[in-house]
């Protein structure tokens, strides 16, 4: 029996010294790290994260002068008496370019009640009068000197581990976007200790993105950066952000015509012999021998990016190249102008120059015009910087208008397919011989380096950082 007695006695005792162990053990693996730790009541970065999260509203300020709110759309507005409904952001623009219709007017905007706005700190409320959004703005600083923070945001989704005062995790939170983050630091009481779970990323107003360690490099980072950038809280929609002055002096300054056009196929030669004019208010024309088309043209600063915006009216060939063209590059003698699609994708290009004697543009040949012309031969085929020349010698190439190729030798006859394009300014020619050995190494979208009449360049870069090179030769 006391033998029995003394088993149970070592038995418990282990026991406890065994939890002892366990919850020492967890003590040490949950403590957080120094540097990491964000005490709420006495800390500098907790005010910068918060700030960082708060809501941004001076992208409509067009409509409601506030950087203190963000409107719900759609909306219902009634901007110099025209009645609009605004549904997207890009919407804005409308807007804008009615105030610019004149430079003398009052421009104003009135907005049809009820509305739904979102404040800085997410709160979203529903205003039925002009009165209450008046009495809402009462408070609200404008001029940049607000405390949200735009210039600096933050990735997500990022870990959050809340502790408890034993230093011990009690919870992990993933926050996935700043409403999130900002309701979690403004739920908290002074007492709570949470900790960011490093590394943690931001991306900077020029798009570049950086990985800070601890709570030193985060509050550096955020404190360097939040000044870096024109937040535009000010109620001035019409200074775009954008300088327009050299542009504007370039385009304005002699003769142009149309050396590109693009849009799903070359169309150059639709413009051919035009010469383009545009004056100072904004008024254009289009002339080839005794006709003449009149034309507008205006820049715009929407989104921060600089835009020229041509209509030459609705006849062919000039209802194609009405668009809002994004400026891709301008110099004394060049100007390349591109349009994107709703998914962000270029699909449109158009290229200005001075034009050629004798006329307008479209009467240097282009890629596709060159490459119909004749048979051609692969002079050279580097891949990955590796010479495999030898294996397409005796082929001989022949390229057709419709976008098909064939390729044959003495024994051989391969079919293929073949398109050129352009993107930002680059040209391209598209190759595609299907598995057919050994040109399937050819199928790739090639960027054209230079051509002639008997010569055409192309490159194409690997991910592994060596370049492949194919040059055709007229045979």
């Amino acid at each position: 029996m006391k033998t029995a007695l003394n088993y149970i006695f070592l038995l418990a005792i282990s026991s406890l010294l065994i939890l002892g162990s366990c919850q020492q053990e967890v003590i040490e693996i949950t403590e957080p790290e120094d540097n990491t730790v964000i005490t709420i009541a006495d800390s500098t970065v907790s005010t910068l994260v918060q700030n960082t999260a708060m809501r941004d509203g001076s992208s409509d300020n067009i409509i409601d002068n506030s950087s203190c709110t963000t409107i719900v759309l759609p909306i219902t507005v009634i901007a110099n008496g025209q009645t609009l409904i605004i549904n997207t952001e890009d919407d804005f623009k409308l807007i804008e370019r009615l105030f610019d219709e004149s430079e003398t007017d009052d421009d104003n905007v009135e907005m049809v009640f009820p509305i739904t706005v979102i404040l800085s700190d997410h709160t979203e409320l529903t205003i039925n009068t002009e009165e209450e959004f008046e009495a809402l703005l009462s408070d609200c600083v404008e001029g940049g000197d607000d405390d949200d923070i735009e210039c600096i945001d933050f990735v997500y989704p990022i870990e959050i581990s809340l502790y408890d005062a034993a230093n011990q995790v009690t919870d992990i939170i993933t926050v996935t976007d700043d409403e999130e983050l900002y309701n979690l630091f403004e739920s908290l009481e002074d007492e709570d200790v949470i900790s960011l779970n490093f590394p943690v990323s931001l991306t900077l107003a020029d798009g570049s993105i950086v990985e800070v360690n601890n709570n030193d490099e985060l509050e550096e980072l955020i404190e360097d950066a939040k000044d870096d950038c024109d937040e535009d809280d000010d109620s001035d929609h019409n200074d775009d952000d954008v300088d327009d002055t050299d542009f504007i002096a370039t385009l304005i300054t002699g003769d142009w015509a149309i050396s590109y056009f693009f849009d799903e196929g070359d169309g150059t030669a639709d413009f051919q012999n035009y010469v383009f004019t545009f004056l100072e208010d904004g008024s254009a024309s289009a002339i080839a021998g005794d006709i003449t088309f009149a034309g507008t043209w205006a820049t715009y600063g929407d989104d921060g990016n600089l835009e020229l915006e041509l209509d030459f009216g609705s006849e062919e060939p000039f209802d194609q190249i009405e668009e809002d063209w994004y400026i891709a590059d301008f110099e004394t003698d060049l100007i390349k102008l591109g349009d994107e699609d709703e998914e962000g994708e270029s699909e449109e290009f158009l290229t200005f120059e001075r034009p050629t004697e004798g006329g307008g543009g479209g009467n240097e040949p282009t890629l596709s015009d060159i490459i119909i012309e004749g048979d051609w031969s692969i002079a050279n085929y580097t891949n990955a910087d590796v010479d495999e020349t030898t294996n397409y010698t005796g082929f001989s190439l022949a390229f057709s208008n419709d976008g098909t190729l064939v390729v044959t030798n003495d024994t051989q006859s391969i079919e293929g397919d073949w398109e050129e394009s352009e993107d930002n300014g680059v040209a391209h020619l598209e190759l595609d011989f299907g598995s057919e050995a050994p040109f399937e190494e050819l199928g790739e979208n090639w960027e054209v380096v230079s051509f002639t009449n008997d010569r055409i360049e192309l490159t194409n870069a690997n991910e592994d950082e060596t370049t492949d090179t194919l040059v055709f030769e007229k045979l």
